[in-house]
């Protein structure tokens, strides 16, 4: 029995008025999350800091480093930090950036606590989790007027912060076999009266590199829509980039952890991280980008037989030369 024209159409009204009201449910339970700032309750620890006095940089032709390695204020952005920090001897420790002092390597993270400015630095080309960063200035810029801001656009922190973090979950949603839930992201904030910066985080996994992590905010841009889209950071996941650390303090705001990430078990700084220690056994497929990942510059041969043939190429290419030189007395065998 088919039905009629009226009853299909008070069907998909009735349909659309479910949907409505699951994502209304999903905006109020995301408005729940963002509800109120705790300070982790952790004792620093400090020990002594060791800068760095030199680094490998990479740097436009003719730039030069200055004295002893270090760099000037107006040469700091042409310093590829991380390609100091390749040898295996410091992937153990976290490299943090001080602000007006350049770079150190610490052993934990809770030598930084409280220490004004202070950021993780991040290689993109490696596996991290999901960032998303949220920027907002309250009232209009009146030098300016380009510049958006939550009055100008008439909405609400609390609107633009759950639509956000459903639309984070929504992109998520797309990863095959994979099912996010709101209170599993960790929700950090720096915000006061006059800005609104936030910074959503999710800890139970990783993407391949910062291609899918660029792939995957975009899609969180379409899905979230203008005007809420224009006060996400688009130009955040790069090959290098840092992000301020939970309980660093930059002009007084200082980032802390939101009540509810607390009580859903997201207690440590480490849980804040997006390059953190340790190795994470779920590291989600490519599905934001059609990027290829960048290949390692040496990969070690771990078969043998491999590295026979090996030598004998070099063997038969070169070998001759060798005989050649023993014959008149170079080499001694």
């Amino acid at each position: 029995m088919s039905l009629s024209s009226e009853a299909k159409k008070h069907l998909h009204e009735s349909l659309q008025q479910q949907c409505l009201n699951q994502k209304l449910a999903e905006y109020n339970e995301a408005k729940r999350l963002f509800t109120g700032l705790t300070d982790l309750d952790y004792k620093p620890g400090h020990r002594e800091h060791i800068f760095y006095k030199y680094w490998l940089a990479s740097r436009p032709e003719g730039a030069t480093l200055k004295g002893h390695g270090h760099t000037s204020s107006s040469d700091r952005n042409d310093t590829a930090l991380l390609d100091a920090y390749r040898p295996e001897e410091i992937y153990s420790q976290y490299i943090i950036r001080m602000a007006g002092k350049g770079y150190t390597v610490i052993d934990h993270l809770s030598e930084v606590y409280r220490i004004p400015d202070t950021h993780e630095c991040i290689d993109g080309n490696q596996p991290l989790r999901l960032i998303i960063d949220i920027d907002a200035r309250q009232k209009p810029d009146p030098t300016n007027s380009k510049l958006p801001s939550l009055d100008g656009e008439k909405i609400t922190r609390e609107d633009l912060l759950s639509r956000i973090l459903v639309a984070c979950a929504d992109a998520l949603s797309l990863i095959p076999e994979y099912m996010p839930f709101l209170n599993s992201f960790a929700l950090a904030s720096s915000s006061n009266t006059e800005k609104c910066s936030w910074h959503i985080i999710y800890p139970r996994a990783q993407f391949v590199d910062y291609r899918e992590l660029k792939g995957f905010t975009k899609k969180v841009i379409e899905l979230v829509g203008k005007p809420y889209s224009k006060f996400i950071d688009i130009g955040l996941p790069k090959t290098h980039f840092n992000l301020r650390l939970l309980g660093s303090a930059k002009e007084g705001r200082i980032k802390r952890p939101a009540i509810s990430s607390v009580k859903n078990g997201f207690k440590n700084l480490d849980d804040y991280l997006v390059q953190p220690k340790e190795n994470y056994s779920v590291i989600w497929p490519q599905t934001f980008s059609d990027e290829k990942p960048a290949e390692e510059e040496f990969k070690p041969i771990d078969d043998d037989d491999a590295l026979v043939k090996g030598a004998n190429l070099v063997i038969e290419k070169y070998g001759w030369l060798q005989i050649g030189r023993a014959e008149k007395g170079f080499i001694n065998f």
